[in-house]
């Protein structure tokens, strides 16, 4: 799956590229319809961030953000909350296909 990594407003170096690189790539086997993925990370003052626009067939694209003192935590917390939204996602796409029981009154 193609990750395109940019850096706006700081500089990133190889290592943290690549662990970015690494963190996508093991995005999709939480859902496979996943076609390619933009992280971009931000330094607003003292707050690093790490923002990913993962784009999927036939269904809305994913944007999650992660934060933290340095940009190997914010990455981080983008990793947990991009697979958090990923399981949820096919979890509720797995119970609309089986067709979850629904509660009588």
């Amino acid at each position: 799956m193609p990750t395109r990594i940019t850096a706006q407003g700081c500089e990133v170096d190889d290592g943290l590229r690549r662990r970015a690189q690494a963190i996508s790539e093991r995005w999709p086997r939480f859902d496979t319809d996943m076609m390619e993925a933009s992280v971009v990370f931000r330094l607003e003052g003292r707050e690093h961030s790490v923002e990913a626009i993962v784009s999927r067939r036939r269904r809305q694209a994913l944007v999650a953000a992660g934060t933290g003192g340095d940009f190997r935590a914010a990455l981080d917390d983008l990793d947990a909350h991009v697979r958090r939204r990923l399981r949820r996602d096919r979890s509720r796409l797995r119970d609309r296909r089986h067709g979850s029981p629904s509660p009588s009154y």
